[in-house]
């Protein structure tokens, strides 16, 4: 089959990216709009009605961990094309929920089905279609959930006023359905030769010999590390220490956005838009970011990515004081939240290899879970205890720190490909 000039690989791209906006965009970015108005509707706390975001990310840490084992080199597609139903149904279910505990079981299935139709897939279907520019593709994609956050942070806060978070939810189930099915159905393919098409690898012959003269070099399948000699490397379980305190730091600053600006006397609107500048701001982030690790390498990206997450707990401990505060939130989320979609699955193939990618790549994003399983619960105890999230932004920050100067010590040390 000839080749149209537009390499198919980029419509498999923006395939994902939707997908990622009508799923990831909706499911993970939105949730924070619903907790103020679900625990006065239903009398409970806000920790408990927080815990449903701790049991999303206990449902993707556990799937992540398998990940290598649920998916093969034949049943990535399969299994999008169940997940985006049950993951529909499921947030569709919200909205008859009554008891908090409810929401748990929803969470759950929500937080498995993401994984299974976000990141992790993306990641493979890319590297099958792109040899050159890996990292802008994935950033590429990745962007739709902040393009989605963007678009459905706005809209579902002037819906939760105007008809309620049950219908609110209703709504955002039905585009899920419509946005994702087209993509997953009938444009997603798994591998170029399905099309009987070559992977995308058109770059000049000026930029082959500066990628050939960067000191980071794109890793082959067969290079690398397995996961059982990764297993015996100290660096490695300092990594996935790292991850879950990333997850925290990034969960905890995330979700208490639009309770924090509530309760200093903003409406629902205003965090919603807000919020939505900040998705906007975080999806061209990505692209940014791909392209920093792509010319750079790991340890600049990772840095970029930490002083960015720092700076927006800085911001939103100072909001109420300062309007300083809202800037450094907005230059927080540039960077700052996508450690999932775009940090770690590009640090991985540098610091260890492609040989054994899936298996590595796993127990970190389950790390980076399970730091969004404490964060919420954590952020709403300070709150209950302290009446302000203030005290938890201010533990994410020496907590970022250390991360950050960890991370810059000893990432030169590691990279197996730089």
């Amino acid at each position: 089959m000839k080749e149209n000039k537009i390499h198919y690989a980029w419509v498999i791209c923006a395939a994902c990216c939707v997908v990622m906006a009508a799923t990831m965009g909706i499911a993970s970015n939105c949730s924070s709009l619903f907790i103020k108005p679900i625990s006065e509707d239903l009398g409970v706390s806000r920790a408990s009605v927080s815990t449903m975001l701790s049991v999303f990310s206990l449902g993707a840490m556990i799937t992540s961990f398998f990940a290598g084992k649920i998916f093969n080199e034949d049943n990535i597609i399969k299994i999008m094309k169940i997940a985006i139903f049950v993951m529909a149904v499921s947030f569709f279910a919200n909205s008859m929920v009554k008891n908090v505990y409810v929401f748990y079981l929803t969470g759950l299935v929500n937080g498995v089905m993401q994984v299974l139709l976000t990141v992790m897939p993306t990641t493979f279907i890319l590297n099958n279609w792109f040899k050159e520019k890996v990292g802008f593709a994935l950033g590429l994609a990745s962007m739709g959930s902040g393009l989605g956050g963007a678009m459905f942070n706005s809209l579902a806060g002037k819906w939760i006023e105007a008809f309620g978070w049950r219908a609110t939810y209703r709504i955002l189930a039905a585009v899920m359905l419509i946005l994702a099915v087209p993509c997953i159905f009938f444009v997603l393919k798994l591998r170029p030769s399905d099309m009987g098409l070559t992977a995308y690898d058109k770059v000049g012959k000026k930029e082959r010999e500066k990628r050939s003269a960067r000191p980071v070099a794109a890793a082959t399948d067969s290079e690398g590390l397995t996961f059982a000699e990764v297993k015996k490397m100290p660096f490695f379980y300092g990594l996935c220490i790292c991850a879950v305190c990333l997850g925290i730091c990034m969960n905890g600053m995330y979700s208490t956005i639009s309770p924090r600006l509530q309760d200093l006397g903003y409406s629902l609107t205003f965090s919603a838009n807000f919020l939505s500048i900040g998705m906007f701001t975080m999806a061209f982030g990505k692209i940014m970011l791909g392209r920093i690790f792509d010319a750079f390498g790991v340890r600049v990206g990772f840095t970029v990515a930490n002083v960015c997450l720092l700076r927006a707990n800085i911001g939103l401990l100072i909001t109420g004081s300062t309007p300083i505060g809202f800037a450094l939130v907005l230059m927080g989320l540039l960077f700052g939240v996508i450690y999932g979609a775009v940090v770690f699955p590009l640090s991985v193939p540098i610091i260890f290899g492609k040989k054994d990618y899936k298996a590595i790549i796993g127990p970190l994003s389950a790390m980076i879970s399970l730091g969004g399983v404490i964060a919420p619960i954590f952020s709403a105890k300070v709150y209950d205890i302290t009446g302000s999230y203030g005290p938890a932004y201010v533990i994410n920050a020496v907590i970022m720190t250390l991360v950050t100067l960890y991370l810059f010590k000893n990432l030169s040390k590691n990279q197996k490909n730089a």
